[in-house]
Parts: C-alpha cells; structure tokens; sequence
C-alpha cells in the first residue's frame, strides 16, 4: 500500500497526472482520440507492486496510432531521464521517431500541482537527430546506472509577451506588464538554437518555448491524417506495438466478432505475458470467454508472477460493472491467499469509486481487520455513493461499534453529498439517543454544502461551533498547515 510514501513523491505523481489529463485533453481538441497506454499514467494512486511493465509512452491515439510519452516540470525544460548504461532506461528506450513527446508546465496554486493550458511537442526523431547538443546532468542517486537528466538547449521566456521579430540571430519580443513591470522590449539571442515562434504569436510565461536546439516542434496536425490499423500491428515483431493494438479496440468502432477472433488466436499464442494479459483483457470487454478465463488464470494459477496477478486485478477494475468482474473482484476479497496482500486492497479499490462503483459491496469491508484493507474502502467511497448504501452507513454509524462507527463516519463524510447529509439528519431526526455521531460527521463536512442542505433547520445551530475548525473556513486546518504544525510540535525536546 502506498499510504508509506512521502508527500514529496505524491506531488511528482500528482503532477505526472495533471500533466497527462492536460495533454489528453489538448489533443481531444485537436481531433485525436487519446487513451492511456501506460497503465495508470493518469492516476496518482500509489501501489507498493512494482509491475515490470513494457516501456510503453503514456498515450496512444486509437483513431491515427500517434503515440505521445508526457513529461510534466516544475521548471520546464526539453528535459528527458536517462540512463546511459542501461538500455532498457535510456531516454528514448521503447519510442519510435514518429512518437511524441510533449512537455507541459505544472505550477502549485497552493493547493497541489496545477498543469499549464498546453504542452509543448517534439518529435523524438527530432530530439534523436539533436542529441549530440544535449547534456547529461550528474546522477540522480549515488546507485550505479542511476537515472541523469539529459537536456537540450531551449529558451523559456519568464514573463507573458508577443512576438515583434524574428531573425537568423534573435528573436525580439514585447514582454508585458507584469506586478510592478511594465512593457519592454526583449531581445532572446538564437546561438545556434531553431526558434519555434513567428512575427505576432504571443507566449505565457514559464509554459512555452521560444527556441530550442531540436530544429522544430512537432506539427500535431500533421498526424490527423494517419489512419490506424490495429490489425495488422498484431502482426508486429515489435512487443510494444502488439500491446498498444491489443489495447485499443475495446475503444475503436469494430466488428466485435472479428475482433474476438484475432484476440483469442493471440492470446493462444503469444510469448510475451503482459502482451497475453492485456489481450485478455481486451477480449473480455467484447464478451470473449477465453479472454475472461484467461484473466482469472493469471489471478488463481499458483504459477502466475505475482506482479502480473495485481496487473489483472487492475484490468478487472477498468473493464467496468459486469457479473463476471464483481465476482471475481468479490473472490479475492473474501480469498485467505490474499489476506496481507496488496491484491486484496486493490480489489476492494476496483469495486469502489475507480472502477465499478459498486459500493454496496464495501459495506463489510469498512472496519476489517486489515486496517490497509478497511483504508481502501473507506477511500473508495465518493458522491455518486447511492441512498440506499448511505441509509446502510447510517445504519452502522448509529451502533456506535468502537471500530465501525468511526469508519462509516468517515466514510459519510468523504460522500458528502446532499444525500448523505439528508440521511444523517433524517436520522438525528428520529434518534434523539444517537446523536453525538451524527454532529460530529455532519461537523467535518464542507460548511457551504452544510449550510445550504440544513438552511431553516435547528441542527445547524448544533453544528455552528464545529465548522468553524472546517477547512477553507479556519486557515489553520488546511492540510498543509495541520502538516506543519505536527512536524513543529514533534521538535520537543
């Protein structure tokens, strides 16, 4: 479970992802239909399982076969990871010439990472053609083979502006009036470097490239044109090609049948597993019994590689809502082969809100003797919760059980939805004895919504002294304060 993990390497994850959805949502613009390639690319959801995935890009366009790696900086930069001494690391390891990769500023607003309106794209034969001027920096750790940071040279402007002039020696810009700056010429000298930009484009801050070494950004309009035939990338020698084909039917407009039957014969005969995996899953979605039976192998069979078994519990959980997902979702659960074991969290979070939705099957699972386990389905819970499983919640909340009240309460509380705070005060309603659970989870609620589901009624005066310690109201209780007020109060001695 990934709860072990500093803040510091969720904020990289978080950033990854929100460059991710920015630049899925950039080409969707454009007219291409993304997907994710690299499983979990778009999540910031950590698991301690490392699957020994293919080096895939991140996102795969099921209508032109374009491929795109993302990289989201803080301080951006044509900026790839690299691994001189390990092939299987090197910047380019897994991406064809005519693969993307497009960079994206992500700045914290304070509340965590937010990414820039566009990502920038390269075509990696252009970073490939060039990389002969980039530079290694030292390693990232003292290990052997540690991953460096190889960068082109590229110009990023610090202020907004516009475009006046551009020569063979400089581009010549109007930066505008920024804080107490006003407007002023500024003059950005090539050396050498290709510029990216024409007479009267403008340019944000910190988010776009002037100039760069690689000779031109990539033209996405170029690749609208291409036609994608994951049938014949079946045929490929190329592992990686046969993996992005598999995974892209179930999100093409098929012959479900035809494409049953190519699926099917792959799975009989393909070597490499993860490819047979993602095959399977593929399969199951077009209502493939071979695709479902092999998926259930690779979670019961002895002999799988464990790392494998949590990747089938992850296509489960994408497939979505069907008799054959939940139950064996269900199974591994309840399964003593999996009790302390990461697949068991992870079947509980593929039955909740990221995956089936399928809250009703969390209810016994709130306060289970695995505490990683009883974390997931709390967390798993979200607005889209139903009355029917909120009345349930109630329910446990007002047995007032030392370990099952506190965990449907905090489970009401990450619902809070108008929902839940009609059932929770229905039920203060018409238990006069219960009360003290209901206050205090209607208490840690957002006080907006509180106040506009309660208006008129007398429970709200009730919970008046509560939300004031709420976060957004009490500056004190954000996240990053109670952070930082427990890391003082530790230096106690």
């Amino acid at each position: 479970m990934g709860f072990k993990a500093d803040t510091s390497f969720l904020r990289f994850l978080t950033m990854g992802t929100r460059g991710v959805h920015q630049t899925m949502a950039q080409l969707q613009e454009k007219g291409f239909k993304p997907i994710e390639l690299e499983r979990y690319c778009a999540s910031n959801k950590i698991w301690s399982t490392k699957v020994k995935r293919l080096r895939l890009p991140d996102l795969l366009c099921v209508k032109t076969g374009l491929r795109v790696e993302v990289r989201a900086k803080s301080d951006l930069k044509i900026r790839m990871s690299d691994a001189p001494n390990n092939p299987d690391r090197a910047w380019d390891a897994g991406l064809q010439n005519d693969d993307l990769v497009a960079f994206i500023a992500c700045f914290d607003d304070g509340e965590g990472p937010v990414a820039a309106d566009k990502a920038m794209f390269f075509r990696i034969g252009d970073l490939r053609s060039t990389v002969d001027q980039s530079k290694l920096g030292p390693p990232k750790s003292a290990s052997e083979g540690a991953e460096r940071d190889r960068t082109w040279p590229a110009t990023i402007p610090k202020r907004d502006g516009r475009v006046l002039e551009v020569n063979d020696q400089r581009i010549v810009t109007e930066l505008l009036t920024s804080g107490d700056q006003g407007l002023r010429r500024q003059s950005y000298a090539l050396k050498g470097k290709a510029p990216y930009v024409r007479k009267g484009d403008v340019f944000r801050a910190n988010s776009s490239f002037l100039s760069g070494a690689p000779l031109s950004m990539a033209d996405l309009s170029a690749y609208l044109s291409h036609v994608y035939d994951p049938f014949t990338a079946l045929r490929s020698h190329n592992d990686i090609d046969r993996y992005a084909a598999v995974k892209s039917f179930p999100y093409r407009d098929v012959d479900c049948t035809k494409a049953s039957r190519v699926l099917e014969t792959l799975i009989t005969q393909e070597q490499d597993q993860r490819v047979k995996l993602e095959a399977a899953g593929s399969a199951a979605v077009l209502g493939s019994t071979l695709g479902k039976e092999t998926i259930t192998q690779f979670i019961w069979n002895e002999q799988a590689v464990h790392e494998l078994r949590m990747e089938a519990v992850l296509i489960l959980t994408e497939i979505g809502d069907s008799n054959f997902t939940r139950d064996l979702l269900k199974s591994i659960v309840a399964h003593p082969r999996f009790a302390e074991n990461e697949v068991r969290q992870a079947a509980i979070w593929g039955l909740g809100k990221a995956g089936l939705k399928a809250y009703e099957d969390l209810l016994p699972f709130i306060a289970d003797e695995e505490e990683s386990v009883a974390l997931h389905a709390i967390g798993a819970f979200d607005a889209n919760t139903p009355r029917r499983v909120i009345d349930r919640l109630v329910e446990l909340l007002l047995h007032e059980d030392q370990r099952v009240a506190p965990a449907a309460s905090e489970a009401l509380r990450i619902i809070g939805s108008p929902k839940a705070i009609s059932a929770l005060h229905d039920a203060y309603r018409q238990n006069e004895y219960a009360r003290n659970w209901i206050l205090a989870t209607l208490g840690r609620m957002p006080p907006e919504t509180i106040r506009r589901e309660l208006q008129g009624h007398d429970v709200l005066g009730a919970l008046e002294p509560l939300l004031l310690c709420a976060p957004g109201v009490n500056w004190l209780s954000s996240e990053q304060m109670r952070t930082d007020i427990a890391f003082l109060l530790k230096q106690d001695l």
